[in-house]
């Protein structure tokens, strides 16, 4: 049975329509192509590549010397200037290896912490001018999850006004809300780690939907980021990809970072990662109503085929 969902945090409508799996298309194995197309890149006119820093605009951060593991960088086509008049800010790219052909799900936690470590920094300075309202940090992975180069990267934009959609008009914390929900529901949860907890939404927007919350609420960066919480969650995104990957392969998908100035007292810290298995449309554009062929529940139990995660009975209230 079709049903329509809410998703509780962004507030965004998706009908759950699993019948919409059977419909014929034409030209599949185009359109697998496609989505597993790879990014064709010469290794020696690679920017990002280790021994062409120099073709990179300036740098404003990295983790380790010559032999460096993260370079943040200005990007050379960016959104956003610090010189814009009505609207500025900032647009790094964090440059997360010097490996050209590194995959996401072969990165270890050393690496993750790496690069969380640069996301930190770079947020600060960020952070350091009063205009800055808000800050997005964004991984596209692959062609159909909107990446340009295929070396591995991933990017940070500062704004100095708060996207529509992230206003806050409700005074209370929706995160905290959906994570109590999903705790006593269970069915959606697929990994429970310490202090965070990964699960499908119940309102996912996109096959395989996922989301990393923390149980407790905090918001701020550098809060979440201090020398333990790092190694958590670097040692949770480590497996969480290897979790994906053994689930689905090494797909296309967006990670998205959600981060509010001074640890906002109504939200707090969570990332999205959402698998790019299928196509907004016209329907979706023109409604912003979107479609979504598997149901959370189905998508959490191939993922705790991998995990070994046992659901448990419903916490009664």
């Amino acid at each position: 049975m079709n049903e329509i969902r809410i998703d509780n945090i962004t507030g965004k409508q998706v009908i759950i329509a699993t019948n919409r799996r059977s419909r014929p298309i034409d030209n599949k194995n185009i359109q697998q192509k496609q989505v597993n197309s790879k990014l064709q890149y010469s290794h020696s006119e690679c920017p990002f590549c280790k021994g062409n820093e120099a073709e990179t605009p300036c740098e404003i951060l990295k983790i380790g010397d010559e032999n460096w593991s993260v370079r943040v960088v200005k990007n050379k086509y960016p959104t956003v200037t610090e010189d814009g008049d009505t609207i500025r800010g900032y647009h790094y790219v964090v440059i997360e290896t010097p490996n050209h052909n590194k995959k996401l799900y072969k990165y270890k936690a050393e690496k993750w912490r790496d690069i969380f470590t640069a996301y930190k920094d770079a947020a600060y300075k960020c952070f350091r001018d009063k205009d800055i309202r808000y800050l997005q940090i964004f991984k596209n992975y692959g062609r159909q999850g909107g990446a340009s180069l295929e070396h591995p990267h991933s990017q940070i934009v500062a704004l100095n006004f708060t996207p529509q959609s992230k206003l806050m008009e409700d005074k209370y914390c929706k995160v905290c809300e959906e994570v109590e929900s999903e705790l006593i529901e269970v069915e959606r949860i697929v990994l429970d780690r310490g202090n965070y907890i990964v699960y499908a939404p119940y309102g996912s927007t996109l096959q395989y939907q996922l989301r990393i919350a923390l149980k407790h609420h905090r918001g701020s960066f550098e809060e979440i980021l201090s020398e333990d919480g790092i190694d958590e969650l670097s040692k949770l995104f480590e497996e969480v990809f290897k979790i994906i990957y053994e689930s689905l392969g090494d797909i296309p998908l967006n990670i998205c970072y959600y981060i509010y100035k001074d640890g906002n007292c109504y939200q707090h810290f969570y990332v999205d990662i959402l698998p790019r298995g299928s196509f907004f449309a016209g329907f979706e554009m023109s409604t912003e109503v979107y479609i979504n062929v598997i149901s959370p529940e189905e998508a959490a139990n191939k993922f705790r085929e991998v995990t070994g995660y046992v659901q448990v009975s419903k916490v009664e209230l």
